[in-house]
């Protein structure tokens, strides 16, 4: 059972020295049979005289000077002007006192935002300012702001460019390989005036027929006997050294032909990644690739020029056995394909392979007015990755 002392209310007890600290944590504490006393009061007066210093009591009602004119001074009931409160450890927590039958807890008291600093929050928490404010983080603390989401990646884009500038030259190589070994490139050598005639006796009209079968059998799924099969005047058509030496070239055409798609795709998709990633990143790729394409061909023309035997038999070697690709004058193979075929089919790569390297060039030449469209698109789009940062942060999407 608990006993009060008369006039020993909060009120009168503001001004007791047993309370220096401000700090109401509770005025009855509980003796060994359970029952609640009043702590005594030192002094004789109620109030604080005009020479005492008033001491603050931070209690549910706000935070009021003992003494006051009333200001801040809490109701009977202790509810009124309750603000957000920061949770205060169970082992600061008092006893239940006598005050309303509530627990003398002390609680801080957090007035509105100060500064864009929400309720509840310390100013110099990480996560204290809400969506919306500039440069405030609703994220966890160790995880990117959206500042830093928004940042277009650096490494991923130069790997992607080089790899862009090696590979699409040799795609656009591959290509013009592939065209170059076409009908239509066979029919426009055989008629183009100046082109050496058989010494055997192969017509035109005989060269475009055999020679379009040897070309089909480079791409078609047909097997050895689709040459070995072929006729003229009662003797066949090549020997079986020669069949031997298109079914090795047949390989390589078929190998180059794959590369060409795969090499292709993962051109369009590098492009497709800098497109999104980093403005330019394509064109400046294309660019340093039409660069280094030009220089190669430059030197193997210069080889080409300087001593065609020898560039012709060492880009034989690399893909075919010594002594398989060597014939006479006499077999079908050389009378269908002389060596000015050659020469005129290799002078076509390089002319398709200059002129795709060139339109490179031109399209991706680094003049002002492309520089700063780039850089106007850089802008926009790290414009646009900042506000989808900051949508998916603050939860506004």
């Amino acid at each position: 059972m608990a006993s009060q002392i008369p006039g020993g209310g909060r009120a009168d007890r503001a001004g007791s020295d047993d309370f220096e600290s401000g700090l109401d944590y509770g005025a009855f504490v509980e003796d060994d049979a359970d029952t609640t006393q009043a702590l005594p009061r030192q002094g004789g007066t109620d109030r604080p005289g005009a020479g005492d210093n008033p001491t603050l009591v931070m209690d549910r009602g706000g935070i009021a000077a003992a003494g006051g004119s009333g200001v801040g001074a809490h109701a009977a009931d202790g509810r009124e002007d309750i603000a957000f409160t920061r949770e205060t450890p169970a082992a600061a927590t008092a006893p239940a006192g006598a005050l309303g039958g509530t627990a003398a807890r002390p609680t801080v008291r957090q007035g509105a935002p100060v500064g864009g600093h929400a309720p509840d929050r310390y100013p110099g928490d990480a996560a204290a300012a809400p969506a919306g404010v500039a440069g405030s983080r609703a994220v966890d603390a160790d995880g990117p702001t959206p500042e830093e989401q928004a940042r277009l990646p650096k490494a991923g884009p130069r790997i992607a460019q080089v790899l862009l500038a090696v590979l699409a030259p040799l795609t656009l190589l591959l290509g013009a390989v592939r065209l170059v070994a076409s009908p239509l490139f066979l029919w426009l050598e055989y008629h183009r005036p100046g082109f050496p005639a058989d010494d055997y006796g192969f017509t035109t009209a005989d060269r475009m027929h055999y020679g379009s079968a040897g070309l089909d059998y480079l791409s078609n799924a047909a097997g050895s006997r689709y040459l070995s099969s072929l006729m003229h005047e009662g003797q066949p058509l090549f020997t079986a050294a020669e069949v031997s030496h298109m079914t090795d070239v047949k390989i390589v055409m078929l190998a180059a032909t794959a590369a060409l798609v795969v090499l292709a795709l993962v051109c369009a998709a590098l492009a497709w990644y800098l497109h999104r990633t980093s403005p330019g990143g394509v064109r400046r790729a294309l660019f340093a690739g039409a660069v280094w394409l030009l220089i190669a061909l430059v030197v193997l023309g210069v080889l080409a020029a300087t001593g065609w035997e020898t560039f012709f038999a060492g880009f034989h070697s690399l893909f075919f056995a010594d002594g398989t690709w060597t014939f006479s004058t006499a077999d079908s193979l050389i009378r269908l394909y002389p060596g000015q075929f050659w020469v005129d089919a290799a002078f076509a790569v390089a002319v398709l392979t200059l002129a795709g390297a060139l339109l490179a060039l031109v399209l991706g030449w680094p003049s002002r007015r492309r520089r700063e469209l780039t850089q106007d698109r850089r802008a926009q789009l790290e414009a646009t990755r900042l506000r989808w940062a900051r949508e998916d942060a603050y939860g506004a999407r």
